[in-house]
């Protein structure tokens, strides 16, 4: 990552995105047919580009794309040289202002050869099958659970470890199940075959309890992101889920990667279902602490399988974002 205070702004332009989906999802309570976002693009004095993504996730993050757009252009209008060092109330405008990368087609960084990006499986069962079949049944997958049945999620597990017994399941339930329902699922398994659970219920302690009982893993995902939360270690906590947009700075991110190199955590950077361009920001970030002198004891995978839920080509190449950004909504330009 490159050194904000030394960045000289000379322009910045604020886009704006909206990208339909494949098929609707559901995100809690939230129903999307498209995602919407902004873009951020700074120059500076050496006419070098530098991007981040501001996305609220609608269901999960407190703010309101509206709120952020407002506040983007205030900042802005008032105080062009100063962006990177604003602190923002907001999660996804404070990671979008901590992480922004330097436009640099085909240079990605040694380091993403060595880490894992796991594939994401969604939607009923049928459709949960033929996507594994055409990735030729990888040994780790991550599965959404808790949309449908647990009866359903239970099939598509067993059916998944019927296709490979080598399989390791990562689900995760993003707190959507009651304790009943938890452990339906978890006495009807083949429990081994689960690398880890992220947030089955929407109680830490509860799901703990679940880990201890049925002696399965947990990934902290939601958990992450409680701003009064404050991490006990436990010896069935295997990952942090960490969702940079939704945890927000990275001085809180850095805090959960010293707590992983201390109790020997996983941690997964992991798309909120942005564009190409938070994808880069999550790879980015990635490269930054595998690249720290003590990161021997750190393993990082990715979870940014979620362009393929997107339609058509637009923000989905990270060789052609100076390009697909000039399609987009210009709501704000400036100069220094």
């Amino acid at each position: 990552m490159f050194n904000k205070s030394q960045l000289s702004i000379t322009q910045a332009k604020l886009f704006a995105y909206q990208l339909p989906l494949q098929t609707p999802m559901r995100f809690k309570t939230a129903h999307l047919n498209h995602r919407e976002g902004l873009i951020l693009q700074l120059q500076d004095s050496n006419n070098d580009q530098y991007y981040s993504e501001i996305a609220p996730l609608p269901g999960f993050s407190q703010e309101r794309l509206s709120q952020v757009k407002t506040e983007i252009i205030q900042l802005l209008s008032t105080n062009l040289t100063q962006v990177t060092s604003y602190k923002s109330g907001f999660k996804s405008v404070q990671f979008a202002l901590d992480c922004f990368f330097p436009y640099c087609p085909k240079q990605e960084q040694q380091q993403l050869n060595n880490m894992e990006n796991v594939p994401l499986l969604q939607g009923d069962c049928k459709a949960i099958t033929q996507q594994y079949q055409s990735l030729a049944y990888p040994n780790l997958i991550k599965l959404k659970v808790a949309r449908n049945t647990v009866d359903s999620d239970i099939l598509v597990f067993q059916q998944l470890c019927q296709l490979n017994p080598l399989i390791k399941i990562r689900c995760d339930a993003n707190q959507a199940w009651n304790k009943q329902q938890a452990n339906l699922f978890f006495s009807a398994i083949e429990t081994q075959k689960l690398d880890y659970i992220e947030e089955p219920t929407c109680d830490h302690q509860v799901n703990l309890q679940l880990a201890e009982k049925y002696q399965i893993y947990l990934g902290l995902d939601e958990t992450l992101q409680q701003t009064d939360f404050h991490y006990w270690h436990h010896p069935f906590i295997k990952a942090f889920i960490i969702k940079p947009s939704l945890v927000g700075s990275k001085q809180v991110i850095d805090q959960y990667i010293t707590l992983a190199k201390q109790h020997h955590i996983l941690v997964s950077f992991s798309s909120s279902f942005e564009s190409v361009v938070g994808l880069q920001q999550l790879k980015n970030l990635a490269n930054h602490y595998l690249g720290q002198p003590d990161s021997q004891s750190l393993v990082i995978s990715l979870g940014i399988d979620t362009l393929k839920y997107f339609k058509g080509n637009l923000l989905k190449n990270e060789d052609k974002i100076q390009q697909d950004c000039k399609q987009l909504e210009l709501l704000w330009i400036g100069n220094r």
